[in-house]
């Protein structure tokens, strides 16, 4: 019988974060100013697409502080499950309310694209 071996390792994994990390903030900028020029405003194209593309290096950071958590309290144990839980969650809810608040703060100001009365 064939020891038991990871299909995708750590290294592996962490190789392609540090590629799309690096890949999507280009990526987007690109994107987003040829998005802008076809819309007008390459500016906030470009904008609006590096801080898409900023998904990248996040995720990384993410990674790292998973593997950071999980190498400290072990993989199979209730604590690193309920620590990453906690963790992940938080992260994810001052996310949406800091892009809930930057689109409403885009809308008040007229860049919604939206017409008044809609």
């Amino acid at each position: 019988m064939d020891d038991m071996r990871e299909l995708v390792t750590v290294e592996q994994a962490t190789r392609l974060f540090v590629l799309v990390a690096i890949v999507l903030p280009l990526l987007g900028a690109a994107l987003g100013a040829w998005l802008g020029v076809r819309r007008g405003n390459v500016r906030k194209g470009l904008t609006l697409g590096l801080l898409a593309g900023m998904a990248g290096p996040g995720n990384l950071v993410l990674w790292r502080m998973y593997n950071g958590i999980t190498d400290r309290l072990g993989l199979d144990t209730v604590r690193n499950l309920l620590t990453n839980l906690a963790l992940f969650a938080a992260i994810g809810v001052a996310l949406g309310v800091v892009v809930s608040l930057v689109v409403r703060r885009m809308g008040s100001n007229g860049q919604s694209g939206r017409s008044p009365g809609a």
